[in-house]
């Protein structure tokens, strides 16, 4: 995921950090995303492909494009404001 976000082109457009469990672990891999001062939360990032996707749309919108986040990434979206059970299970993607 280091690799893809390199060639992604992004450095000092967004951050890329790892870390331990961000709190919904039961959703891992999670990303979250603050952008525009709202939250993005990501479940079940396991490869490559959906991150890649998800690095191009960011690029994209960077760049001016449309914000809406692509049926595939949508799906994988999630609201999560921190403690109790973590959230809902998603729809099988």
């Amino acid at each position: 995921m280091r690799r893809a976000f390199r060639q992604a082109r992004l450095d000092g457009r967004a951050r890329l950090a790892f870390s331990d469990c961000l709190g919904p672990c039961s959703e891992a891999n999670v990303i979250f995303l603050y952008f525009e001062g709202r939250p993005l939360w990501l479940r079940r990032m396991n490869s490559v492909e959906p991150f890649g996707s998800l690095l191009a749309w960011l690029h994209g919108v960077l760049d001016g494009d449309d914000r809406t986040l692509p049926p595939a990434l949508a799906a994988r979206g999630f609201a999560w404001t921190g403690g109790g059970e973590g959230p809902a299970p998603p729809v099988e993607t």
